[in-house]
This record gives structure tokens, C-alpha cells and sequence, in this order.
């Protein structure tokens, strides 16, 4: 028994082999999402079917997130997760860090992770 076709294997050739490899053990696939017994000839063929409309939906997916990316590129707006600190932020940390503090107290200071610190200390390296 398995929740859907789709979680056999990343693609329909992974899936239609597990399938197969199931039925020369004589084990029966039966999945919930889509009602699919593989008990029979039918049931096979129309797991095949779903397991490429899954293959196909991921794929789908991948060009849409893709293209959007790109639009937001072409628009000139961010892409990925906001910065955490604002320019502003940023080069008073640099200053704080440089009159010494450590980055544990500026994190807390500032309320952000010491990640955020250590990675805008690093960025301010790099364009030095």
C-alpha cells in the first residue's frame, strides 16, 4: 500500500521498474490517492499513466518557478529571501564590531542570528 503513485520514484521510468519489480514478487501495489490496484494488467498500465502525469507535473513545475525567477530578474526585483539587515544595519555592525564588540552582543542587540552577523562582516571583507 502506498499514499500515491507519484512516491514510488523521482520519474515514471523508477516507478514503472518498482512496479514491475513488485509484480515479479507477487506483490500487489495498491495506492490510496488514486485507487490504483496493480493486481491486474489495467491497474499496471494505469499506474504507468499517473506515474508520468507525475513525472510531467514536476517538470511543469520546475519551468514555472524558473520562469518566474526570470520575470523578477527582467523586472529588476529581488529574488531568494530578504536580507535580514538593511544597509543601514549593516554598516552599524561593522562599526560596533570594529570598536570591538563580539558578534553574540550585536546579534542580540540588533535581534538577529550571529549568522546574519558573521555574514555581513564577511561581505564588508569582500568588497574592501
Amino acid at each position: 500500500m502506498v499514499v500515491g503513485i507519484d512516491r514510488l520514484g523521482r520519474n515514471a521510468a523508477e516507478v514503472t521498474t518498482t512496479i514491475r519489480d513488485l509484480n515479479q514478487r507477487d506483490i500487489v501495489l495498491r495506492s490510496l490517492r488514486e485507487a490504483i490496484d496493480t493486481s491486474n494488467a489495467t491497474g499496471r498500465m494505469v499506474a504507468g499513466v499517473f506515474a508520468s502525469l507525475a513525472e510531467l507535473e514536476l517538470e511543469l513545475g520546475g519551468e514555472r518557478r524558473s520562469a518566474a525567477r526570470e520575470a523578477r530578474r527582467a523586472r529588476g526585483q529581488h529574488i531568494g529571501r530578504p536580507k535580514a539587515l538593511d544597509d543601514k544595519k549593516a554598516a552599524l555592525v561593522q562599526r560596533v564590531h570594529a570598536s570591538g564588540a563580539s558578534a553574540s552582543t550585536i546579534a542580540n542587540a540588533v535581534g538577529v542570528s550571529e549568522a546574519a552577523i558573521y555574514r555581513v562582516l564577511s561581505e564588508s571583507k569582500l568588497s574592501e
